[in-house]
């Protein structure tokens, strides 16, 4: 038995089947449609008022106007993740030194949480374990520099972006100490 089918009837058959397709392509975007890893971001530029005078050189650090939300797949724990980046630079230096991610601490005075600077580069994914690896020692040369300083949040689940309220960035380096204050990501700091 053969049934006719209406302009009507195909029409709206063929619109379901359209939006069926559609949002099934949208829900693979939110899955996983985040970049593997940073790549290369604009770095903010740091304004000489934003710099530190140490003994040999100085320091000084950009707004954090950058942020990146990774890709699930390449994190241990399973979940994406939320950073923070921004430059931090080095004017002046005498003689080369390395850079430990531990010379930078993070203090979000909202929580009270305290933690260590994430990258001091770009971070990329191991060719061995296919997770992502962070820089947490990098050269200093003489002269100028300005490398990327990444800070991990934490998962998506645990952290709302939109409202990471005041921070402090510490740098360390021997007896020296330089602070740099934020009243929220996206302003400059005000150096103590």
């Amino acid at each position: 038995m053969s049934e006719l089918i209406t302009r009507r009837t195909f029409l709206k058959a063929t619109g379901a089947a359209a939006l069926v397709a559609a949002a099934g392509s949208m829900l693979v975007g939110c899955g996983e449609g985040y970049g593997a890893t940073p790549g290369n971001p604009t770095l903010p530029t740091i304004d000489t008022l934003n710099y530190k005078g140490l003994s040999s050189y100085s320091v000084g650090m950009g707004t954090f106007s950058g942020t990146f939300e990774s890709n699930s797949v390449y994190e241990r724990d399973g979940c994406r993740h939320y950073y923070l980046y921004t430059a931090l630079g080095f004017q002046s230096v005498d003689t080369s030194f390395s850079l430990s991610k531990n010379q930078i601490t993070f203090t979000f005075k909202k929580g009270n949480i305290s933690k260590n600077a994430r990258s001091l580069d770009n971070f990329v994914i191991d060719s061995a374990t296919q997770k992502y690896k962070y820089f947490e020692t990098v050269p200093i040369n003489t002269g100028n520099s300005v490398i990327p300083l990444y800070v991990d949040l934490g998962s998506i689940y645990d952290v709302d972006i939109s409202h990471v309220g005041p921070f402090d960035v510490t740098y360390t380096d021997g007896s020296n100490k330089v602070t740099f204050s934020y009243s929220s990501p996206l302003d400059t700091p005000t150096i103590k």
